[in-house]
């Protein structure tokens, strides 16, 4: 057998394409979307990821990119103005949304921008959740220019966008998401604290 390929000795279509030159994975459906979570999640969390197709999670069950602080995402994510439809997460884990966190963690900021979150529904059910239509939790991270439906439910923290924004900023973004919560919970973001603006 090939290399990652089967029986056929053909190449497997993991979803995506990789470009060395700029540490960008190209992805243009669903599976390439889960195949990249589970590299960043796996330790390579400042490679770069844009959406080349509209993208259906329906059915899926998703792991948000960047699972928690020491595995944060710090490269860009750019949807190119493509739709996410039927992202779904309930969880116990900490954090839940498309990412669980983006940090900027050696001078490199996580940024989100240019993708739509269509009819997601996100659960957070750990006693200290956070949760976000984009990111659960960002801690100098940037978000622009998303948009985001469906509901988001978490614990101590639940926004249709972001669940906290800590410093970093969110511009040009919105929600029509239900959003459900305990403590801090906002229609864009739960909680925005320190220099987040």
């Amino acid at each position: 057998w090939v290399d990652g390929g089967g029986e056929s000795g053909e190449a497997e279509d993991l979803g995506y394409n990789y470009d060395s030159n700029t540490n960008t994975y190209t992805v243009y459906n669903a599976d390439g979307l889960m195949n990249v979570a589970e590299l960043v999640n796996g330790g390579k969390t400042d490679i770069n990821i844009t959406l080349d197709k509209n993208i259906d999670l329906t059915g899926k069950v998703w792991m948000p990119i960047g699972t928690d602080y020491d595995n944060a995402y710090t490269g860009t994510f750019d949807g190119g103005g493509h739709t996410i439809t039927g992202l779904t997460v309930t969880t116990n884990d900490e954090y839940a949304g498309l990412f669980g966190y983006l940090s900027n963690f050696n001078n490199a900021a996580g940024t989100v921008k240019n993708v739509v979150m269509d009819g997601i529904q996100i659960t957070c059910n750990h006693r200290l959740g956070y949760a976000g239509g984009v990111a659960g939790f960002s801690w100098g991270g940037t978000i622009e220019n998303c948009s985001v439906s469906g509901s988001v439910s978490g614990t101590i923290c639940a926004g249709g966008v972001v669940g906290v924004q800590r410093d970093g900023s969110i511009t040009g973004c919105s929600s029509s998401a239900t959003v459900k919560g305990t403590l801090y919970v906002g229609g864009v973001a739960g909680w925005t604290n320190f220099g987040a603006t």
